[in-house]
């Protein structure tokens, strides 16, 4: 069953995502349907159909046992910008 879903998002964003999903012969629905199915499901999905920015982080808290996410993301940007 599909269900209508409102965002509200910058002009230029909207722009920019309609034109990458018509590079990808795909509805701007259907393209944020498969993004979400991606990111909230835990069966992987088709690396091919994931944006950069999730294919570049996935995997990076394997075998993590404790997550301290604001030390962690503090220690990240140290060594970023070391």
């Amino acid at each position: 069953m599909n269900t209508k879903l409102t965002l509200s998002l910058d002009d230029r964003i909207i722009k920019q995502a309609k034109e990458f999903a018509k590079q990808r012969n795909k509805s701007l629905s259907k393209l944020i349907e498969d993004y979400l199915a991606g990111i909230s499901s835990k069966i992987p999905s088709n690396e091919q159909n994931l944006p950069p920015l999730t294919k570049k982080l996935a995997g990076i808290l394997k075998g993590k046992k404790e997550i301290n996410l604001k030390n962690d993301i503090s220690n990240f940007l140290e060594k970023k910008y070391k």
